[in-house]
């Protein structure tokens, strides 16, 4: 199993193991140039710093990082390599997750009694499937599909031999990535748990109300043993705008009836992609329903939809009941939208994890079938013929239909690649011929290696094709002075060298040489912004956005909770917020406002290095403040001005403050009138009492400031309850202002000031974490006392 896994992995990837092709992408899976590789090699930095990831100033103008960076194992080999040298190991790892799952799902089928050469062809069937492929260019698709293997595996080996040792630790990784896979595997492990012991057996309640006891105690034990991981992870979706709150497309997603059926386009596209991931194009090109990685990746080699039918011949009636019912449920779930939304909470409106669960057991039946014909069984060739034929029907037929988008506007029909449905044709062919003689002993054992035969290469040929054909970096492309490695990097280098005090840096372009705009330069280049893309930002930093009438979270279709551009298009903001350097490609001094606010001191390549003379520290002190509701009556321009004047509190808090003055906002300066006339006036009076760091890291600043009366001292960074600040020695309550920034309150005379920042939920994860590692190591331990005769355990 593991030679003809490497052979195809040679096959498939070669051009990235023996070439100068690197497997991060530029075309639709630019997330992997995006937003892995940044945070691939900001973790990296930060675990060669001897230190865990914890707040970082490299993403947004701030955020707690620890929920999802060290929540998948299959990435450490990446951080051990370096931040210089991971990207040469991301395809290592791919490789590592397709042998690793190929094997584990070999090894699932021999634990149910499939033979060997049945078992060889599921494995690579599942290795190579579009889930595992396709997905596994977004990488976090691949994880899953290993882990959704190892827990298939481990339950047979609970139970077929009572061995429970290694299903905990399957649940533990699966928690351990995030929570929705966890809630997504429990719904495959319960589905299968009926159909493997009610297809087996007569009904037993009692064993299996039992059986599901011992798998829900087991995987609480795994749970608990990731709680370390799970809890920040929770906490962080939990917080995000897109799961419960402004961002949430549950209303939304849940509106459309509940039986109404997926239109043209999307029944089309799910019939295509299951004869193969291409057949509607490839990567960018891709021209079906949805985009290429979040469209169904159903595809699980052309012989699946062949033998998958057939295993219904072999089965009696109360098993076909069980099996139909268990493959029925998720092609009904795939058919009609509503169905499929309901599985994803409606959070979502796509299908990843559920064409992992359909090529999973279309594969298991598959293998089921070939292992019956092996031993002795004969394919139904009636069943065959139908089977070919209406396949053949559905790949030509001439789909000359109107389709509309979900705006109901009427889209192009999405033209087939016609070599690879032909291909398509030729394959679905020999493999018809091929089960045909099947069906004669004389001719058994060479139609079982032509079947093995013709799924590596229908395998090979077609991975190939969902990889090679696509837009992916190179050497070159690492190297070169127009990706990550441009300009900006001897830009931020003399900025560093001439500036040793904190700042932040907005750039006009974005370094990297995907199709889709970088946010995350900053992880990379290693320089503080305010610009991010990650699945869940800053929650506050989102909401001060929103005060700030930047962004609206609650258009998600645009992404507006996950891509955020942050202040750069707002020069006033760059002031409140630290930005004091502007790296510019193009014509600067056409924008009046950037020349009002900025001056060139330094060229490098195409790169203008701006510096200003009025960004402001990240802490300085105010008096006054303005509530907000007499906020939120200002125009957007006079909202941004406000803040430069007072700190906007929520109008409980006013009563609270009554040591400082309060401003209405009203009467304000236009923009142009204020950088001209008040803007200096105000930066000086703030500049002039502000916060002087002593020490500063991502997760620990010092400092003090001499104050002459009460005041708030604001800090340009996102409120987090992971904060906790220390003044004389003394515990202080940390505020947000501003709608989502942090502010504290100081007394006249001089304090010392300690900011300390520890991930919330990851002490009390560590706790359980440990709970969970001791009952495991006691289980272990009754488990070996049992097989030496001295303790009894039933699990």
């Amino acid at each position: 199993m593991l030679c003809l896994l490497v052979f195809l992995c040679g096959i498939v990837f070669h051009k990235f193991i023996f070439d100068y092709s690197v497997y991060i992408f530029k075309d639709i899976g630019s997330d992997t140039l995006n937003a892995f590789y940044p945070s691939f090699v900001q973790i990296a930095e930060i675990l060669w710093s001897g230190s865990i990831p914890g707040w970082s100033f490299e993403q947004g103008m701030g955020q707690n990082i620890f929920p999802f960076s060290l929540n998948d194992p299959t990435v450490y080999l990446l951080y051990f390599l370096g931040s210089k040298n991971l990207s040469f190991g991301i395809i290592w790892m791919e490789i590592f997750k397709i042998l690793g799952s190929g094997l584990l799902f070999f090894l699932f089928l021999k634990k149910i009694g499939v033979g060997a050469i049945a078992g060889y062809i599921g494995g690579l069937l599942y290795a190579f499937s579009g889930f595992m492929v396709v997905g596994g260019s977004w990488y976090g698709f691949s994880t899953l599909g290993f882990y959704v293997a190892l827990m298939l595996y481990s339950f047979e080996l609970l139970y077929v031999e009572n061995k429970w040792w290694l299903f905990p630790i399957s649940i533990t990784l699966i928690a351990s990535l995030n929570v929705v896979s966890l809630y997504t595997c429990s719904l495959l492990l319960s589905a299968y748990i009926f159909f493997r012991v009610i297809g087996d057996e007569k009904i037993n309640l009692k064993k299996l109300s039992s059986l599901f006891s011992s798998v829900l105690l087991l995987g609480t034990l795994g749970v608990l043993i990731s709680s370390v991981l799970l809890l920040p992870n929770l906490l962080q979706m939990l917080g995000s705008p897109r799961v419960l709150g402004s961002s949430s497309q549950f209303i939304e997603l849940a509106s459309i009836p509940i039986f109404e059926i997926g239109n043209a386009h999307y029944l089309i596209t799910l019939i295509m992609r299951t004869f193969s991931s291409d057949l509607l194009g490839n990567g960018s090109n891709y021209i079906g329903w949805g985009n290429y990685l979040e469209a169904p990746m159903s595809y699980c080699g052309l012989i699946c939809l062949l033998l998958a039918p057939q295993i219904f011949h072999f089965l009696n009636k109360r098993q076909k009941l069980v099996y139909g019912i268990f493959i029925g449920t998720y092609i009904f779930f795939e058919i009609f939208p509503w169905f499929r939304r309901c599985f994803w909470l409606f959070q979502g409106d796509y299908f990843r994890d559920l064409s992992l669960h359909v090529s999973a057991i279309i594969i298991l039946f598959s293998a089921l079938t070939i292992d019956k014909i092996i031993k002795g069984g004969k394919i139904n060739l009636l069943l065959l013929t139908v089977s070919f034929l209406a396949l053949i029907i559905v790949l030509y037929f001439p789909y000359n239909v109107d389709l509309l988008d979900k705006y109901n506007n009427v889209i192009e029909w999405p033209s087939i690649n016609v070599n690879i449905q032909n291909r398509i044709a030729v394959f679905l062919a020999l493999l018809s011929v091929t089960l045909y003689f099947s069906r004669f002993e004389k001719y058994k054992k060479t139609a079982v290696v032509c079947l093995i035969t013709l799924t590596i290469a229908e395998l090979a040929l077609f991975s190939y094709e969902s990889i090679n054909k696509r837009d992916a970096m190179n050497i070159a492309n690492l190297n070169n002075k127009n990706g990550y490695n441009d300009y900006s990097v001897e830009a931020i280098a003399y900025i560093k060298e001439l500036d040793k005090n904190f700042f932040r840096v907005e750039k006009n372009y974005g370094s990297s040489p995907a199709i889709l705009a970088s946010l995350n330069d900053s992880m990379v280049q290693h320089y503080f912004g305010s610009s991010s893309y990650v699945s869940f930002n800053q929650p506050n930093y989102i909401n001060f956005l929103k005060q700030c009438d930047i962004l609206d979270p609650k258009i998600e279709t645009e992404g507006r909770s996950r891509w955020i551009t942050g202040v750069k298009n707002s020069p006033v903001l760059h002031i409140l917020t630290g930005v004091k350097y502007f790296l510019f490609k193009g014509n600067w001094s056409s924008h009046p406002i950037l020349t009002n606010i900025y001056n060139k001191i330094g060229q490098f390549g195409n790169v203008s290095v701006l510096e200003s003379d009025f960004a402001l520290p990240l802490g300085v002190a105010y008096d006054t403040f303005i509530v907000q509701s007499d906020f939120n009556k200002l125009d957007t321009p006079n909202k941004h001005i406000a803040l430069l004047k007072a700190v906007m509190i929520p109008d409980s808090q006013a009563s609270e403050l009554s040591e400082l003055k309060r401003i209405s906002g009203s009467n304000l300066p236009s923009i142009s009138t204020y950088i001209s006339e008040g803007l200096m006036i105000d930066t000086n009076r703030l500049k002039s009492n502000s916060f002087h760091i002593s020490f500063f890291s991502n997760n620990s600043i010092e400092g003090e400031i001499h104050t002459n009366t009460t005041q708030l001292l604001f800090f340009s960074f996102p409120f987090d309850n992971g904060w906790k600040a220390i003044i004389n020695g003394e515990a202080s309550t940390v505020h947000m202002v501003d709608g989502g920034l942090t502010a504290i309150l100081v007394k006249p005379g001089n304090n010392v000031i300690s900011l300390r920042y520890t991930p919330p939920f990851v002490k009390y994860g560590l706790f359980l974490t440990m709970l969970g590692v001791f009952i495991f190591g006691v289980l272990a331990y009754l488990s070996a006392g049992k097989l030496t005769g001295k303790y009894s355990l039933q699990v």
